[in-house]
């Protein structure tokens, strides 16, 4: 199973940053989480053919998270796509959705394919697809709106992305985690629905986790100083994610 950090930056971008969002690969194809900007030609740049997105998982509303979609769906479109594309999203952002969808012209275009919705109860804990030896799952984040967390599991690894949100105890109580992939909009300071790095390290045991990315980063904030402050156990497990790297997770 191969991650690839598509984005990096929090909602206000960055310098050489795009906004975060995740494509997770395997055998079964591919799945994006949530969409930012420019998915089409990133996905070029990696040289992943646009019949390999499988699915789409959107974890909250903001606009950050979705304002790539319809871009994606054009290039899809463009690119002669006749096969069903899966959408999963929270049940209370689904009506808006379809509306913007239908805002932007996708029905008009029209796109070549079905897009299939999948609206889910973002407070459940809940396996959205599963197939063969891989399992896509969602759980309740805390952001102050309705949110969800990720876990990919491909054979006996797990990959879990935090999205948007506070420290989470269901992150907390998941168990083993090959990969974290958390969002760190601060370095230390609060601020309400998301996460600081000296929070992360204080809240979550990482005698179960194996290694944590930070994405979701800010410019201008002391990363650097508060991660040189962490003991080491827990330092050597962090590091800080950039645009269009790819981690295996074997």
């Amino acid at each position: 199973m191969d991650v690839t950090l598509m984005g990096t930056a929090s909602a206000a971008s960055g310098s050489g940053r795009d906004n975060t969002y995740l494509l997770i690969g395997d055998e079964q194809g591919a799945t994006l989480v949530d969409v930012g900007g420019n998915p089409l030609g990133k996905l070029k740049t990696l040289q992943v053919p646009l019949s390999d997105i499988r699915r789409v998982v959107l974890t909250h509303g903001h606009i950050d998270h979705v304002y790539g979609l319809p871009s994606l769906l054009w290039g899809l479109w463009l690119d002669g796509r006749k096969d069903p594309l899966d959408l999963y999203c929270p049940d209370e952002i689904h009506p808006w959705l379809e509306n913007w969808l239908q805002v932007t012209g996708a029905w008009v275009w029209p796109i070549g394919f079905k897009l299939r919705f999948h609206p889910f109860d973002w407070r459940q804990r809940q396996v959205l697809w599963q197939h063969g030896d891989s399992r896509l799952e969602v759980f309740p984040g805390r952001h102050g709106v309705p949110a969800a967390s990720v876990a990919y599991a491909h054979r006996d690894r797990v990959l879990v992305y935090s999205s948007d949100t506070s420290p989470n105890e269901e992150i907390r109580a998941y168990g083993e985690i090959d990969l974290l992939v958390h969002e760190a909009t601060t370095a230390r300071r609060h601020w309400e629905g998301h996460s600081s790095l000296e929070k992360i390290a204080q809240f979550y045991d990482w005698d179960r986790i194996r290694r944590a990315v930070m994405v979701h980063l800010t410019d201008g904030e002391p990363y650097d100083e508060v991660w040189q402050s962490l003991p080491g156990q827990i330092r050597t497990k962090i590091s800080f994610g950039r645009d269009l790297i790819t981690i295996s997770i074997m």
